[in-house]
């Protein structure tokens, strides 16, 4: 699907992976609707859209609840007529150790990195169903398929918004819309630099990346795609090579817990 002339809503485009997607796609002829919690942050995304694609608007709202969720697409919809692209990429996060965190911390997390998906895609579905076109790419993580320390909530949200993403696939094969879900591995994010339990001394990668995969999955069609290319390797080797793997992520985690100080959670 041509890019040029189609409306696109993406999501936690505020910063990083989003601002740049959503930049991206105004500067390659969409019409974007970019949406995130940080209206001040957000308007200065937009404003570098509009340079591309003027009619680019901002559309603050929390995404967490089904009611903004719905209300993102209605407004879009109601300025622009249907949307063709949606880009699901707001996430949270939670780098603490699975002792440490409670049915609370999963449920919030889910409701950001799993459901807002899911309520924004069914929202926007059936227009795209009717019209015989549309494009959904809904970003996850390596993270969904290798267990991390620390993000045994975040991995488990980013599996099953993968697995639901395919699952759409399957199911909507022969209607012209196309489910993508793209995997980045380590970008360069503010994330690494706000989270002060995250250590990560590896390389990181550009957003822009990811920018790329989204619009290649748009105009090829493409139903999964890790980036960087390398990183797709992991997710393929974990079922064989699970035992060492853990071993060699639990020494991770303890050079982190070593660099930090940090003790173990107490038991109750």
């Amino acid at each position: 699907m041509e890019i040029a002339g189609r409306v696109a809503v993406v999501t936690g485009a505020s910063s990083g992976i989003g601002a740049t997607v959503a930049t991206d796609l105004a500067r390659r002829g969409a019409t974007v609707a970019a949406v995130a919690r940080r209206k001040d942050r957000l308007d200065e995304v937009v404003e570098k859209c509009r340079q591309y694609a003027a009619a680019s608007i901002a559309v603050p709202a929390d995404i967490s609840t089904r009611a903004e969720c719905e209300r993102v697409i209605d407004e879009t919809r109601q300025r622009f007529g249907p949307v063709d692209i949606l880009v699901n990429n707001a996430g949270i996060s939670i780098h603490r150790n699975a002792a440490r965190t409670t049915a609370d911390d999963v449920e919030r997390l889910m409701a950001v990195n799993f459901f807002a998906p899911v309520y924004l895609t069914t929202a926007a579905l059936p227009h795209m169903i009717e019209r015989g076109h549309g494009a959904v790419v809904n970003i996850t993580s390596v993270a969904g398929y290798v267990p991390n320390p620390g993000e045994s909530a975040y991995g488990a949200a980013k599996a099953a918004l993968s697995l639901w993403t395919h699952g759409l696939a399957v199911d909507l094969h022969d209607t012209g819309v196309q489910l993508t879900v793209v995997s980045p591995g380590p970008i360069d994010t503010e994330i690494w630099s706000l989270d002060e339990e995250l250590i990560y001394t590896g390389k990181l990668y550009p957003p822009q990346v990811v920018a790329d995969a989204v619009a290649d999955a748009v105009e090829k069609g493409w139903v999964h795609r890790t980036v960087p290319r390398r990183y797709g390797l992991v997710g393929v080797l974990y079922p064989v090579l699970g035992r060492p793997m853990r071993w060699g992520l639990r020494r991770f985690e303890a050079q982190a817990k070593k660099k930090l100080g940090a003790q173990e959670p107490a038991k109750e």
